[in-house]
């Protein structure tokens, strides 16, 4: 058995090694990713317990939330482990992808759970997103230039008329503004 947890702290990984020991994990065959906030890190410890398992071993974890950050991050670790035919423990249920009912929890951690939360997500925001469009607040808020102003702003740069210093003080731009305009310009014309 191999053992494994997401940790805020010291003290929270004192507290997830004695419960995964409780669980029957030898205290060396337990693995941590420690002080790993948000989704953008990798959970190094996580990816490589992942590599090397192999069929018939059994990962351990007190709970989902310990072993991925999102239910898609949950369906692909899981399917991971599924593919390698090995067991998922959590808590004191033991999932066997060799198993119906061990295929169906498998289902449900890589395929629905996932969809679960996209979808809860999309719904979320569909309401809130409609509303904020009807009101002419939505995306980013009013532009920063009318169209005639985007075309004059264009057709400056584009007879070298003015620097794109000048065009920034004229139109209340940024550097980066400033061409976000030109280029916004040139697609409508171009399209």
């Amino acid at each position: 058995m191999i053992g494994y947890a997401r940790v805020g702290d010291a003290e929270d990984q004192d507290e997830q090694r004695r419960q995964l020991v409780t669980l029957g994990v030898r205290p060396e065959r337990v693995h941590f990713d420690a002080g790993l906030r948000g989704t953008r890190h990798r959970l190094p410890n996580r990816d490589a317990l992942l590599k090397e398992l192999t069929s018939g071993d059994t990962v351990v974890i007190t709970g989902l939330e310990r072993l991925a950050r999102s239910a898609a991050e949950l369906g692909a670790v899981t399917a991971v482990i599924c593919d390698r035919k090995a067991r998922l423990r959590v808590g004191g249920t033991v999932y066997d992808p060799e198993t119906q009912a061990g295929r169906t929890a498998f289902e449900l951690f890589t395929r629905v759970f996932p969809d679960f939360e996209a979808g809860i997500y999309k719904l979320r925001l569909t309401g809130p997103r409609e509303r904020a469009k009807a009101a002419g607040r939505y995306p980013g808020g009013q532009p920063k230039l009318t169209a005639e102003q985007r075309r004059q702003l264009y057709d400056l740069y584009m007879s070298s008329s003015e620097t794109v210093a000048q065009l920034q003080e004229r139109f209340g731009l940024s550097r980066s503004g400033v061409y976000v305009q030109i280029n916004r310009e040139r697609d409508r014309q171009e399209g």
